[in-house]
């Protein structure tokens, strides 16, 4: 599998105006794709989990339980958009338009990111922005991201874990950590599963061990933050281990594996996305693919295990939603791509 590893001439040449520009160009994208959460329904009434998030935000109700209560990095960052909205909103909903800003900083900052490395990978500027155009546009993000849920900063800082990796700024991954063990718990496996394949398949000159060891110091930051929350939150230590136990439901694993396979909120996600994507990975870098199949299959493992249903197809996207986005853009494009050649 091949596929550009250096920086493109595009990515080099995209300037910080430009970037600035785009930057606000997928944050407005999101907001329009989220408008109708500030007025045209209540997600309270989805479930649970939005729930807990709302309440998050407004500081009313009973104290927040595990594993809410370690999920704070979206509510934090809605927390003043909130405040500032309240009395001033008009129709909108103040708790959902701070949830909303939030989840749009994430989700603009993740197509960010998924646009330089499609400029990396690609060099070619309108196949990398069709890339985050389709990213951008699955169910997930619109459905779920930015519907008051917190997936929008794993899912953003999955991609600034791929960054880092195609960078080489592997001395960056402890600090990606510490906010992962702010967004969400599921960010611990997903990162070390995603950085232990990539370097697992890395061609020889660039398999160092030292890189290793960021790898672990990764799953430490992330581990230890998960810690102190749990703690902050209930006021004791809680090991790994019996965090995980919150999750298991100790229903029959193949079971609970077709349950997952039958449900059709799954596939609204990667009905198109799968079979367009598969096509084109063997244009991509070996590492990037690997690395995303095994988190990937790491995603659907912990799904169920817990029994997750069709929601299982948030940690999936989050993982694999990157690549096979890029991968549809290179099928699509290809017809393009012979007529510039």
């Amino acid at each position: 599998m091949g596929g550009r590893t250096e920086p493109a001439g595009e990515g080099e040449r995209l300037g910080a105006g430009r970037g600035l520009l785009l930057w606000c160009l997928f944050f407005a994208m999101a907001f329009g794709l989220g408008y109708p959460t500030l007025n045209r329904y209540d997600t309270r009434k989805m479930g649970t989990d939005w729930d807990e998030y709302y309440r998050m935000v407004d500081h009313q109700g009973p104290a927040i339980d595990f594993p809410f209560s370690g999920r704070v990095l979206v509510p934090a960052i809605a927390r003043p958009f909130y405040l500032l909205a309240q009395g001033r909103s008009g129709t909108w909903n103040p708790v959902m338009f701070g949830l909303l800003v939030s989840n749009c900083i994430f989700c603009a900052s993740a197509a960010f990111f998924l646009l330089l490395i499609g400029l990396r990978v690609l060099g070619d500027m309108p196949l990398a922005l069709l890339g985050c155009t389709l990213y951008l546009l699955n169910f997930v993000v619109s459905n779920l991201w930015l519907a008051g849920m917190v997936d929008s900063s794993e899912g953003c800082l999955m991609l600034a874990l791929m960054w880092c990796l195609f960078a080489g700024r592997w001395w960056m991954l402890p600090l990606i950590g510490i906010a992962g063990g702010l967004a969400k718990q599921s960010f611990l496996p997903f990162s070390v599963v995603f950085a232990t394949a990539w370097w697992l398949v890395a061609e020889r000159p660039n398999k160092r061990y030292w890189k290793l060891g960021w790898v672990a110091a990764l799953g430490c930051a992330c581990a230890a933050t998960m810690a102190l929350m749990a703690r902050a939150a209930a006021g004791h230590t809680q090991s790994l281990w019996a965090m995980a136990e919150w999750w298991n439901i100790r229903r029959g694993y193949w079971g609970s594996f077709l349950h997952v396979l039958r449900e059709q909120q799954l596939w609204y996600a990667f009905v198109w996305l799968l079979p367009l994507g598969v096509w084109r990975l063997n244009r991509l870098p070996k590492a990037w693919v690997t690395a995303s199949i095994a988190a990937g299959v790491c995603a659907l493992g912990l799904g169920v295990f817990a029994s997750m249903g069709g929601t299982v197809n948030r940690p999936l996207f989050n993982v694999m939603g990157p690549i096979l986005s890029v991968s549809v853009a290179l099928l699509l494009g290809d017809g393009a791509q012979l007529r510039r050649s």
